[in-house]
């Protein structure tokens, strides 16, 4: 049925998802192979962290400043030469596993390099969807792409688990070079589409391109108020989710793994019912503003809940609504992003948002730290969970985001341009 969803989105489309869903799988087997080889190899969780750290790093604050690569050349074969060296990257690593050679000067900066294509590929990805899809069907689009992407966040970790468990590192890390394979294939024959995906090309240098990026999405006051919102929201939540909750799981409450996976699932079926339909009725129910506004309010009163609830299975049930909240606001921000941006703005503008709201990311994890050892999880969560909660009346003071998001989504096309022209060069 997903896949009728998605022809009925258009061939382009379809193809571009497949080959994205084929590269996430990818993805999640090679990274699991390469932190058992690295684990296996080091026995040192401190060279571990120190890899993933630089990794991280590199993706989050490279994105700006090559974002404008992704407007600048013609976007499908763009995506195409970024697989194809993501791919290259994986067949390195894979030959290197063979032949029993292990250095983490080598391994770290093959990882950097992968962040840096990874940092443009993916906004440069989602400046193409309204490339692909039809007037007033980039809303479904990406929640359809959602709905996969839950998907393989639930079966993403057990194929690569199976690999590596059944057979071995080296067998994990060539399964992951087949289906990066297949990924490029998917793109290549998504470029021989008559597709119009090319962007606006123009004599100015890397430099200006780049500027105008920060520029853009800081006269673009809508765009400007989401990232300073979502950089308030990662601040708290992105250490919750990635340290509260494991800290909590096994070390307060001294549960196995198994609660903590669970926990997980829990979370990725709420991503998972928030794209494939209760998104899409609460939005028809109260319209999009309140949407998104009903998804902070859920998503702050459940982390308050996780914590606070009797046991762990009304805070395993309560991640549902959590993961259920993500989907009402990022899709419907995403939709608004997409749809509202000239077409040769859309990977700057998406790299801009992506980098400003996660570029607190790391000092919120070292933060959070300090709080839970100080002060206890509990506190830290009822205190994340109150932050979230207040984003709603600061959406009511945006009159800018107020009035993008109460458009209807063909009312979008184009109005940023329309309503904030000096953001935006005509020669990109």
């Amino acid at each position: 049925m997903k896949i009728d969803v998605f022809m009925r989105l258009g061939p382009g489309f379809f193809l571009l998802q497949t080959g994205t869903t084929l590269s996430l799988f990818s993805g999640h087997v090679f990274r699991l192979a390469l932190a058992w080889w690295c684990l296996k190899e080091t026995n040192s969780a401190v060279a571990f962290s120190s890899l993933i750290a630089f990794s991280v790093a590199a993706e989050v604050y490279l994105k700006p400043f090559l974002a404008s690569f992704g407007d600048q050349f013609h976007r499908i074969k763009f995506i195409v030469f970024c697989q194809l060296a993501v791919l290259t990257m994986i067949i390195l690593f894979c030959l290197a596993n063979t032949a029993g050679h292990f250095h983490i000067i080598a391994v770290t900066t093959g990882l950097i390099v992968m962040s840096a294509v990874v940092s443009v590929r993916e906004p440069t990805i989602m400046g193409l969807i309204p490339d692909l899809v039809g007037e007033g069907e980039i809303s479904r689009a990406i929640s359809s792409r959602s709905a996969i992407n839950s998907v393989i966040m639930l079966s993403g970790p057990v194929l690569a688990a199976s690999l590596i468990s059944l057979f071995s590192v080296g067998v994990a890390l060539y399964v992951a070079a087949v289906l990066q394979g297949l990924s490029c294939l998917a793109f290549i024959v998504l470029a021989k589409k008559p597709v119009p995906a090319s962007s606006a090309l123009s004599g100015e240098s890397w430099f200006s391109k780049t500027k105008g990026g920060f520029t853009a999405i800081y006269r673009v006051k809508s765009e400007f108020h989401i990232a300073l919102i979502s950089s308030v929201i990662n601040f708290t939540m992105f250490p919750f989710f990635s340290v509260t909750v494991p800290f909590w799981i096994s070390t307060e409450l001294q549960l196995p793994a198994s609660y903590l996976g669970a926990f997980e699932f829990s979370f990725a079926l709420g991503l998972l019912a928030g794209s494939l339909y209760l998104n899409t009725a609460i939005r028809e129910l109260v319209g999009r503003f309140w949407n998104v506004v009903s998804g902070f309010v859920l998503l702050g009163g459940s982390v308050i809940g996780i914590v606070m609830a009797p046991n762990i299975y009304v805070s395993i049930v309560l991640a549902f609504f959590s993961g259920l909240a993500f989907i009402f606001i990022n899709v419907n921000l995403s939709t608004l992003r997409s749809t509202a941006t000239p077409g040769h703005y859309r990977t700057r503008m998406s790299a801009m948002a992506a980098f400003l709201s996660s570029l607190a990311n790391p000092f919120g994890v070292v933060i959070a730290g300090w709080y839970i050892h100080w002060l206890g999880v509990t506190p830290f969560a009822v205190f994340s969970g109150i932050a979230v909660i207040l984003v709603a009346p600061v959406l009511l003071w945006s009159w800018h985001l107020k009035k993008a998001l109460s458009l209807e989504e063909t009312e979008m096309k184009g109005y940023y341009e329309k309503t904030y022209p000096e953001a935006f060069s005509e020669r990109g």
